[in-house]
């Protein structure tokens, strides 16, 4: 519920404070503010990925480098999106980091990866090594919300405890422990040496390997098909979202063409849905009917959610008042979510 809740924060700025009264009551604590705090910047700390010295570099292309906090080394979180070689996009309306499936890119296979964020120190021309380690200021920002695939992200310390993004010159940065958690990867400290190690210390072998034969694999094809139209949802979903999360701030001009698009995001998804209706049920095994239950209850309320979407997305572009339907909003924005997390976690793998 935690995590649901939090999300639909994301488009609390939709509304009237109408939405937020309606949200209070459904969350269950409140968030820390952001705050000033000092922190050690480690330009002496380097950071190998599989035995290769990483540079890292912001959005400006400036180096930046690793920091520690509360005994915490954080990294930032472009470089680690570079390292995962996922996408990264930043929303400052809702105040929230996507890695992998964005807003602009649900699906992820569309979008660039920062490869420039973290890059070889043999092959970076640029490097200065001058930066003197030292106390800095910057800002724990719990307020900042970290999605990876549309699931988020909750950073932990050794102990467990909550910790939260930074913001140092304008870059976010997270903990190194998450980023082990995302990746599965070792991630090993040589105090001796100020050097952080990912993964196994080595690159992949040049050499020819031995031709191995591989098992011919059968494939599922009604798994290949509810992974299929659920991705189709999922993407809709989060697309007709974007599209009117900054309706409050968008031009007249704008807003018409969100209404229209909304409305064309509502026809597919009651294509999908009538797509789902019809698929054909005869041979499924109790477990994929009830996979398939699963994922038409989500297409049936994916659809309701984006005809209300629809219909705020033509209200703001009439400049009409659209907060009466706030509390529906809310209420079908969590049933959807609800609804495609239990398809998500009982969606059977594609292969046998």
């Amino acid at each position: 519920m935690k995590r649901l809740a939090i999300f639909i924060t994301a488009f609390s700025l939709l509304f009237t404070t109408s939405i937020t009264a309606a949200y209070a009551a459904n969350s269950e604590s409140a968030t820390p503010a952001p705050k000033k705090v000092m922190f050690y910047l480690k330009p002496d700390i380097s950071v190998e990925m599989n035995g290769v010295r990483q540079v890292f570099k912001d959005a400006k292309n400036q180096i930046v480098y690793p920091i520690i906090y509360n005994g915490s080394t954080y990294l930032p979180i472009r470089a680690m999106s570079a390292l995962m070689k996922e996408p990264v996009e930043w929303d400052s309306g809702s105040k929230t980091v996507y890695i992998g499936k964005t807003i602009s890119h649900p699906i992820k296979d569309t979008a660039l990866i920062p490869v420039n964020a973290a890059v070889s120190a043999k092959d970076d021309k640029n490097t200065n090594w001058g930066t003197e380690p030292g106390l800095v200021a910057g800002y724990s920002k719990p307020d900042v919300l970290v999605m990876y695939d549309f699931v988020i992200i909750s950073c932990k310390d050794v102990n467990g405890g909550t910790i939260y993004p930074i913001n140092y010159n304008g870059s976010i940065y997270l903990p190194l422990r998450t980023l082990s958690n995302l990746m599965g990867e070792p991630i090993d400290w040589d105090g001796e040496a100020k050097k952080i190690c990912i993964g196994d210390g080595e690159d992949e072998p040049e050499e020819d390997e031995p031709i191995v034969e591989e098992p011919e694999i059968e494939i599922d094809k009604t798994a290949v098909l509810f992974k299929d139209l659920y991705d189709r949802e999922e993407a809709l979903y989060y697309e007709a979202t974007a599209k009117i999360t900054n309706i409050k701030d968008a031009t007249t001009e704008e807003k018409q063409v969100i209404a229209s698009t909304a409305s064309e995001n509502y026809l597919k998804a009651g294509s999908i849905a009538l797509e789902i209706k019809n698929v054909d049920q005869s041979d499924f095994t109790e477990e994929e009917k009830e996979v398939y239950d699963k994922l038409a209850a989500f297409a049936e309320s994916n659809e309701y959610y984006i005809l209300v979407l629809e219909n705020i997305a033509y209200l703001a572009a009439s400049d009409s008042d659209y907060s009466m339907l706030a509390e529906t909003f809310l209420y079908f924005a969590m049933e959807a979510q609800t609804k495609m997390e239990a398809v998500r976690e009982s969606l059977p793998r594609t292969e046998r």
